[in-house]
C-alpha cells in the first residue's frame, strides 16, 4: 500500500484525539496501539475549560457532559486547620462557555473518542495489538516497524506512546527532569465521601507536610490520593493495615468503606529536548508528564494533539511549509515547561511544605487571594489553564472561545 498521510503510536487519549481532530480535516490516519484493546485504567480524571472548548470543536463535548460530573468549585485545604480557600469557576462564565471542570474518567473519554470514530470516520485504521518497535526516516518519510515485522511508510508519524515512548527512546534525545522523593497511593472508594467529610467540594486540595491529600469526585467513585513517604516500599503502601491507617487518619472512625482500586505510582517531572525531530512529533505524556496535582497533564497532551492537527492540516492540505511544525514544537514544549510543569510543581511543593513558617503563609496567601474578586480570578484563570492557552495559543478562533490562537505559525 501506498504511505500513509499519518501514522499515530499509541491509542490513548492524546492519540486518539489527534486522530478525530486530523480525520475531521480529510486526512488519512492509522493508528497503531500495543494493547489489545482499549485501555480500562481509571487514571486521569480532569478536563478543563480549554479542553471542552476543543472537545465542542471535535463534537464530542456533549457525550462528555452527558457521562462526566460538572466540579463548579474546588478547595485548598489544610490537615490540621480546616478549609483554607475556595474558588468558584463561575467568575470565569464571561471567559468561556464551560465554566468548571468537569470530572471524568480517561478510559471514558477514550471511549467516546473511539465511538465518534467508529461513527463518523470508519475509513481511520485502529490497529490494536500491532505495536510499534522503531522508526527510521528520510527527507520523503518515516518507516515504522510493527512487532510483526511490518514495515509502515507514512509521511508524518506522531509519538502519542506514552511516559516511556518507544518512538522517543528509538530516535534519542534526552528526557530531563527529576522525580519526587515521595510516591501516591490511589484509592477508588465506592461510598459517599462528602458524608465523612461534610463541607468538601467535588475537588480538593490538602496541605499537609507528611502526608498531603487529593479528594475528588469522578462519577463512580470518590478517589483519594495519597503522599507516601519516601522510603516506603510499594508492597507495604498497599497492604490492607497500611491503607486502613489512611483512611483512620483522614475519616477517622468510619463504616466500612469498599475499594474498587488501590494503586501506588512515580510522579515525574520531564520534558524532551525537542518535540519534532524531521517527520516524526512527540506529544502527550512521550513529550513531556507532571505532577498531577493540578490535572494538567492529560489536558496539556490533548491540546498538544488539536494544535498539531491543524498544522499538519495546513501542511498536507494547504501547502504550509514544515516550518509550521517546528513551530508548534516550540509553542507546546514553552507551555509544557513554562505553564504546565510550573504550576504543578508549585502546586506539589505547596501542598508537601514542612516549614510551618512557610506552611503559614501559604495559607495567608491562599485566603487572601480567595478573598479579592481580581486576585482570584486572575487565579482561576491559571487553574483553569486559560491562561495557558492565551499564552501559548490554540486554533481555537471562533467567538467567545478561549483560545483563538494563530492556526499556523
Amino acid at each position: 500500500m501506498g504511505a500513509l498521510d499519518v501514522a499515530v503510536v499509541g491509542a490513548g487519549p492524546v492519540g486518539l484525539t489527534a486522530a478525530l481532530a486530523l480525520a475531521r480535516r480529510g486526512i488519512t490516519v492509522t493508528v497503531f496501539e500495543e494493547a489489545e484493546r482499549l485501555s480500562t485504567e481509571w487514571r486521569a480524571s480532569t478536563f478543563h475549560p480549554p479542553t471542552l472548548e476543543i472537545a465542542h470543536d471535535l463534537g464530542i463535548a456533549g457525550a462528555m457532559l452527558a457521562e462526566g460530573i460538572i466540579a463548579r468549585t474546588y478547595q485548598i485545604r489544610d490537615r490540621r486547620d480546616g478549609l483554607i480557600a475556595e474558588f468558584d469557576f463561575g467568575m470565569l462564565a464571561d471567559e468561556t462557555a464551560y465554566p468548571f471542570r468537569l470530572q471524568l474518567e480517561q478510559y471514558k473519554y477514550t471511549q467516546i473518542i473511539h465511538d465518534a470514530l467508529s461513527a463518523g470516520h470508519p475509513d481511520v485504521g485502529l490497529r490494536l495489538g500491532e505495536g510499534v518497535t522503531g522508526v527510521t526516516q528520510d527527507k520523503d518519510a518515516a518507516v515504522l516497524t510493527t512487532v510483526a515485522g511490518e514495515q509502515v511508510e507514512a509521511r508524518w508519524v506522531l509519538a502519542a506512546d506514552g511516559a516511556r515512548s518507544t518512538i522517543r527512546r528509538t530516535l534519542g534525545g534526552t528526557f530531563d527532569g527529576l522525580t519526587y522523593a515521595h510516591r501516591y497511593l490511589v484509592l477508588s472508594i465506592d461510598y459517599p465521601v462528602e458524608t465523612l467529610l461534610p463541607g468538601i467540594c467535588d475537588v480538593n486540595y490538602i496541605a499537609d507536610p507528611d502526608e498531603h491529600l487529593l479528594i475528588l469526585r469522578v462519577p463512580d467513585v470518590w478517589r483519594v490520593v495519597v503522599a507516601v513517604r519516601p522510603g516506603l516500599g510499594a508492597e507495604e503502601a498497599l497492604t490492607d493495615a497500611y491503607v486502613a491507617e489512611r483512611l483512620r487518619g483522614l475519616f477517622g472512625e468510619h463504616p466500612e468503606l469498599p475499594l474498587r482500586e488501590r494503586k501506588i505510582y512515580s510522579v515525574h517531572q520531564r520534558v524532551a529536548e525537542t518535540f519534532r525531530r524531521d517527520r516524526v512529533l512527540l506529544l502527550g505524556d512521550a513529550a513531556h508528564v507532571n505532577s498531577p496535582m493540578g490535572g494538567m497533564g492529560l489536558n496539556g497532551g490533548i491540546h498538544d494533539a488539536f494544535d498539531l492537527a491543524a498544522q499538519l492540516g495546513a501542511v498536507l492540505l494547504d501547502g504550509a511549509g514544515p516550518e509550521v511544525l517546528d513551530g508548534w514544537a516550540h509553542r507546546r514544549r514553552k507551555a509544557a515547561i513554562e505553564a504546565v510543569q510550573e504550576i504543578t510543581h508549585r502546586t506539589t511543593t505547596e501542598m508537601a511544605e514542612q516549614d510551618e513558617a512557610e506552611r503559614r503563609g501559604f495559607q495567608q496567601r491562599m485566603s487572601q487571594i480567595a478573598a479579592d474578586p481580581a486576585l482570584a480570578r486572575a487565579w482561576m484563570l491559571d487553574a483553569a489553564m486559560i491562561s495557558n492557552v492565551r499564552a501559548h495559543g490554540l486554533p481555537l478562533a471562533a467567538a467567545g472561545r478561549v483560545g483563538g490562537g494563530p492556526v499556523v505559525g
